[in-house]
């Protein structure tokens, strides 16, 4: 049986976890993904890293 377990986020949290796995299933390029969130093209990519 499979067990699920519930964590908590913020708002921003929620956001930034929605636009970094935009980014992984190719709904949104990296650099717009930057723009939004105030980043680095760079540390997105690195957060699609971590992600994967």
């Amino acid at each position: 049986m499979a067990v699920t377990e519930r964590i908590t986020m913020t708002m921003q949290e929620l956001d930034r976890f929605k636009l970094i796995q935009d980014v992984t299933d190719g709904r949104l390029k990296p650099w717009r993904a930057a723009e939004r969130l105030g980043l680095t093209t760079r540390q997105i990519r690195r957060l699609v890293t971590r992600y994967r």
